[in-house]
């Protein structure tokens, strides 16, 4: 049985992610520009979730973190995480995905600042990082704006990829911008 995990902001509602929000997991990743500093833009089928995605993002589901469906009005927007950082497993990394039609507005700095909160207020932890593709300005500017800041890059070792590596500090939390 999972672990309860909910956080509210002023405009998200973030719950475990479940089997439940399979279709919407789909649906987010059919989006090309989603999916562009990810994997090129490539759609994950049904099968790669209900094979290798969905089972990882539910690996954590009796931890007091993991993945989050992210709602906003009442509607799936995406998802967030806090789980052992690939760079790091030492540490919580924060992620996230956000349909498109949602972006721009602050949800995902939103949605962050709350997993960051979480993170050092209710599990103690003494730093949480991030990572994404260097050209995901928009991606990095989140990152920035939850206190993070960048720390390297290194080769992600689900992509492949070099990707840049933000980190915050529970010492740090002044750091955060508006």
């Amino acid at each position: 049985m999972a672990a309860p995990l909910e956080l509210h902001t002023a405009r998200l509602d973030l719950t475990r992610l479940t089997r439940a929000h399979l279709d919407d997991l789909v649906r987010l990743d059919a989006d090309p520009e989603v999916m562009r500093y990810i994997n090129g833009g490539l759609p994950n089928s049904r099968a790669t979730y209900e094979a290798l995605l969905l089972p990882r993002m539910l690996a954590h589901a009796d931890a007091p973190y993991g993945f989050l469906a992210a709602y906003a009005g009442g509607r799936f927007v995406g998802w967030f995480h806090l789980r052992p950082s690939v760079a790091d497993p030492a540490l919580l990394e924060l992620g996230y995905r956000l349909q498109r039609d949602v972006w721009g507005r602050g949800l995902a700095t939103e949605g962050g600042r709350a997993l960051v909160d979480y993170a050092f207020d209710v599990l103690e932890q003494p730093a949480v990082d991030a990572c994404a593709d260097p050209r995901n300005r928009a991606s990095t500017r989140v990152m920035e704006k939850c206190g993070m800041r960048r720390i390297g890059a290194f080769v992600h070792p689900s992509a492949g990829v070099e990707v840049v590596r933000y980190m915050v500090e529970k010492t740090d939390r002044s750091a955060l911008t508006a």
